[in-house]
């Protein structure tokens, strides 16, 4: 079967649909496109199969955790068909949502055991922490582990980050822009707040 990967380059591509499913533990986003919660069949569009069904389900998750849609390395979306395209390579894959009963898993998001806070954080205004920009608006609270910190403290970890907009955060704490994630240094503990 031969498709179109979609508008950004038109290049056809052999679909290959991966075997198990991967499951979106909430409703997610990857900058405009929209991943209600879910399991999804990853479909491959690599007509020179660069890419595995393992490999674009990694792909899948380090991309959920993208703060605002910017991908790294050449990946870029088409939130239209829910496809991923790296530029100038013909590679790419594309996620398609199942009907609830799911199926074998490859894979999840959150991954790990990580927990999402109930309820939701409000920045009043568009700030920054370094190099991490946070649009006015609502925000969730995902620990990255069911250790420290708890969800309240969470919360009052992220709003007292708030207070530095250089990015040098206090108490030995560590801020990756990139996936909008804080944790303690030497450890797994931590957090990540995307926007709604």
């Amino acid at each position: 079967m031969v498709t179109l990967a979609g508008p950004a380059g038109s290049a056809s591509a052999a679909e290959v649909k991966c075997r198990s499913t991967f499951h979106v533990l909430h409703n997610d986003h990857v900058g405009k496109m929209n991943l209600p919660k879910g399991h999804y069949k990853i479909i491959l569009l690599d007509n020179q199969r660069r890419l595995t069904c393992g490999r674009a389900s990694e792909l899948f998750t380090r991309f959920l955790e993208d703060f605002d849609g910017r991908l790294p390395n050449g990946w870029h979306t088409v939130p239209a068909t829910k496809t991923f395209l790296r530029r100038n390579s013909g590679a790419g894959f594309r996620v398609k949502r199942k009907a609830a009963g799911g199926g074998g898993n490859h894979g999840h998001h959150p991954s790990g055991t990580g927990k999402r806070c109930p309820g939701t954080f409000f920045v009043q205004h568009n700030d920054r922490i370094g190099k991490l920009r946070l649009p006015k608006g609502n925000y969730v609270i995902t620990r990255l582990t069911n250790n420290k910190p708890t969800c309240p403290k969470a919360s009052t970890l992220f709003a007292r980050f708030l207070q530095f907009p250089s990015g040098d955060l206090p108490s030995h704490w560590h801020l990756d822009p990139d996936t909008a994630s804080f944790t303690r240094r030497h450890t797994n503990n931590g957090f990540r707040v995307k926007q709604t």
